[in-house]
């Protein structure tokens, strides 16, 4: 596997989870900076700030700082909680992951083709690199909700997206024979932010190594689900 000397990759190898630390420093900021702006505009008459563009901007941005803590704080404590839930299941079973990938949900492709539950609240978000190809977990299930083989992989590319403000947002697209399967993967476990593009494709390397390393080792085996 190619080498990537980050922390981070190595976390991920590990399945380990990073500190919490940045995150609560984060939301601490986030929370602050809100407050402190909804306390100045409401001590400044609050609605007056409606007159112009520039004024209307500057009251909503205090307000924004705030979702964006709540928001914050909520999806780490989901996310870690699914993710550790997911992490000892894919542990327990017969293969040993060498990568563990977190995404979030919102899949883009045939996800029926791939055997994934249309209902987001069933959907994976964790996917697991090992001797047999990929396996996409969630908390539920003893065993993966979906299994990509190496034989049937063709290869793991770029995937570009569209955001909300309408800028391009590279994530993960897995090409095998079911069809293309796009994911957001995200760069640590328990976190809900979507990797930045360079991380996306440090990740994109290194599931493509492991292919290579693991599709032609002698011990690689065919399909592991029933």
């Amino acid at each position: 596997m190619t080498s990537v000397p980050e922390p981070w990759m190595q976390r991920l190898r590990e399945g380990a989870f990073p500190p919490v630390g940045k995150t609560v420093v984060a939301v601490a900021v986030l929370g602050v900076l809100g407050l402190a702006g909804v306390a100045l505009e409401l001590s400044h008459g609050g609605v007056g700030g409606f007159g112009d563009g520039r004024s209307t901007r500057s009251f909503l941005l205090p307000w924004v700082l705030l979702v964006a803590a709540v928001a914050l704080a909520i999806g780490t404590a989901r996310y870690r909680r699914r993710d550790r839930a997911a992490v000892e299941r894919a542990r327990a079973w017969q293969v040993r992951p060498r990568l563990f990938l977190p995404a979030h949900v919102n899949l883009r492709g045939d996800l029926a083709a791939f055997g994934i539950p249309s209902r987001r609240r069933d959907r994976p978000t964790l996917w697991t690199v090992d001797e047999v190809g990929l396996h996409a977990w969630t908390p539920a299930r003893a065993e993966p909700v979906a299994e990509v083989r190496w034989a049937d992989l063709h290869d793991v590319e770029p995937d570009e997206r569209r955001t909300i403000t309408g800028q391009s947002a590279w994530s993960l697209a897995v090409v095998a024979g079911a069809g293309r399967l796009g994911m957001i993967a995200r760069p640590a476990l328990g976190s809900p932010l979507g990797a930045s593009a360079r991380k996306q494709d440090d990740l994109l390397r290194a599931v493509r190594s492991l292919r290579h390393e693991l599709q032609h080792a002698p011990q690689a085996r065919g399909s592991s689900l029933a």
